[in-house]
């Protein structure tokens, strides 16, 4: 084999090396664009699954205090129907006590 076509075989293998070299970078870097954008749109949806999350709790929170709220005072009605009621007895009872001593 002559010297020039050995140098062409040395030289494409070069220029073949350094091509895998900058097909190899290119792909690690897009795999790391890749996985860059994959983790910010996680932290994203992370983020406004929490929100929901927080806004749903917010609501129900609120619902559970006003339902609360209704259902003390619905406990102090029926508790102040009841010491109205015992008033009432206990009257009827001291007027029955106090008619049957008399």
């Amino acid at each position: 084999m002559s010297v020039d076509f050995l140098k062409t075989i040395r030289d494409t293998e070069r220029e073949c090396e350094e091509k895998i070299k900058k097909a190899e970078t290119a792909k690690n870097e897009s795999i790391m664009e890749a996985e860059k954008k994959a983790v910010l749109n996680l932290r994203d949806k992370e983020i406004k699954a929490k929100e929901a999350a927080n806004k749903i709790l917010s609501e129900v929170k609120g619902r559970v205090d006003k339902e609360y709220a209704t259902m003390l005072n619905r406990f102090e009605e029926e508790q102040n129907e009841l010491k109205e009621k015992a008033k009432q007895k206990e009257k009827k009872a001291i007027d029955f006590v106090v008619s049957t001593v008399m």
